[in-house]
Order: structure tokens, then C-alpha cells, then sequence
């Protein structure tokens, strides 16, 4: 079995010289992320397989898979990350059936609820063999997959806010109130969530900037609120506002600012979980 590599975007670019050539790759290849709840019955992880190829394949390929430790080790010294081998994985060959050229591959993760919310676990996987004569694309034969557990305040939300631009004085053309906004938080820590704000401007529909990710922090003991920017310094919580995670409503309340002179803009958020993702 030879390995090769293949340019990044998929099905395309396929010169004369790759005519009749096939790659098996993993389409989201380095790393990527799939949450997972902290349930104790099964869970799928899902993975997108292609088989690059300027022909629809006309029998079965079947891939062989490993759990790639060595894969994860070299992957944390490169980026200055700890990602720790999530435990329990066994992987199962993949099946591409003729006449397709790709599939999801999942893959089945149980006893979450005794992984730690606190550890970043990953799961990375490796295309070892490929049969029908199938090469292996070198540069996108491994994949490196993040599986945070999810925590209780992840979720879908209603998000409602007030927006003051220029603060002061108020500029009155791109402030004011939007409401029942549909809006996503993901989990980045035991008791923190993950929250990308868009700013709307003017009707609220068209000319959109986006800012973030915000951390949203809790206080497990008050359900005090705090709110950092890893890459806005300026963004800071309104010391004065009951910044809060109320557990009985499912419900953020804080109110920040951020930015400078003309810039300035203060928004007082309230967050309404409406279901799971």
C-alpha cells in the first residue's frame, strides 16, 4: 500500500496524472470537534471518509482504522496543547460502497458520565490499509477529533438585547433593542460556555460585524456571571449590573462594553435556553 499526498480541496484539481487514481482521506483532517453529552448510554461521533477519485469506484472499499496515540502525542508538542486520549474507542472498518465515493463514519462512545469535564479529550484515528487497490492520502489520513463533554449549561437560547453605540453620547441609528434572536453555547470548561456575539447594525438585519468568542464564566456556588474576551481586553462586565446565570429559568443576564471612542458600544444581554442543540 503506497501513501501520496493530495492538494486540500476535494474532488477537484484531478490532473491527467492522477486519472484512474484513488485516495482515501478523512475530509476534516488535523483537528476538529464533536461534543458529546455526559450521558452514560452510547453516543456517535461522526466523521466524513472520501475516496478522492476522478471515477465512481465500481466495487466496495473497505478502510482499516486505528487509534493513533503516537498521532495525538506529536499533535500536542507541535501546538503546546495537553489533549488527552479519550479512553474506550475501538474502531471498525469503513465501508465505502461502489457506485459512491464517500461516507460518515461513526464512531460509538459510551460511559461519558465518568469522563471529566475538566479534561480535553480527543480522539485521534488513523487510515492504516485500503483494499481495491485504493492509495492513502499522507497528508489526510489522520484526523484528530476534540470530544469536550458537554456541560448542563450548553444549548440552544433565545437571546434578547439592548445595544448602545458611542457610549457617550448614543449614537440612536445602531442602538437599540433585538429580541428572540436564536443563538448557540458551547462548552469550553466545567461551568463556562462559549458565546460568539454578532453585532447588529441599524434594522437589525443587514451589516453584521461579529465579535469573540465571549467566555461566559459561573460561579457554581452565587451563579455569579463573568465575561472574558481572550482577544479584546476591553470587554468587561458591568461591575454595577447583577451579572447572573439563573438555574431555575435556564437564563444569563449580564450586561459589558467594549471597545474605545467611537468604538465604545454596551450591550445588556439576556440569554433564554430553548433546547438542546
Amino acid at each position: 500500500m503506497f501513501n501520496s499526498c493530495l492538494k486540500d480541496k476535494l474532488n477537484s484539481d484531478w490532473t491527467s496524472s492522477l486519472s484512474g487514481k484513488m485516495y482515501a482521506e478523512f475530509v476534516n483532517y488535523g483537528l476538529t470537534s464533536f461534543t458529546i453529552n455526559n450521558l452514560p448510554a452510547a453516543q456517535q461521533v461522526k466523521i466524513f471518509v472520501n475516496i478522492a477519485t476522478d471515477a465512481v469506484p465500481t466495487s466496495d472499499i473497505t478502510l482499516t482504522v486505528a487509534v493513533d496515540a503516537a498521532a495525538l502525542a506529536a499533535y500536542n508538542t507541535a501546538n503546546g496543547t495537553s489533549l488527552v486520549l479519550c479512553p474506550g474507542i475501538t474502531p471498525t472498518p469503513i465501508t465505502i460502497k461502489k457506485g459512491t465515493r464517500n461516507t460518515y463514519y461513526y464512531i460509538s462512545l459510551s460511559g461519558a458520565d465518568k469522563l471529566s469535564l475538566t479534561t480535553a479529550y480527543a480522539i485521534p484515528l488513523t487510515i492504516t490499509a485500503a483494499t481495491g487497490g485504493v492509495m492513502i492520502a499522507a497528508n489526510k489520513q489522520t484526523t484528530i477529533i476534540q470530544v469536550p463533554v458537554a456541560n448542563i449549561y450548553e444549548g440552544s437560547y433565545n437571546l434578547s438585547y439592548y445595544v448602545l453605540r458611542n457610549v457617550p453620547p448614543i449614537d440612536a441609528a445602531l442602538s437599540g433593542n433585538y429580541r428572540n434572536m436564536p443563538w448557540k453555547l458551547s462548552t469550553s470548561g466545567a461551568n463556562s460556555v462559549t458565546f460568539w456575539k454578532t453585532q447588529l447594525w441599524g434594522d437589525g438585519k443587514t451589516g453584521i460585524s461579529g465579535i469573540g468568542p465571549w467566555m461566559l464564566t459561573i460561579n457554581t456556588t452565587t451563579n455569579a456571571l463573568t465575561v472574558t474576551d481572550a482577544t479584546n481586553a476591553l470587554v468587561t462586565v458591568n461591575p454595577a449590573y447583577n451579572n447572573r446565570y439563573d438555574p431555575a429559568k435556564k437564563t444569563f443576564y449580564f450586561q459589558v462594553s467594549w471597545g474605545a471612542g467611537l468604538n465604545s458600544r454596551a450591550a445588556t444581554d439576556t440569554l433564554v435556553y430553548s433546547g438542546k442543540y
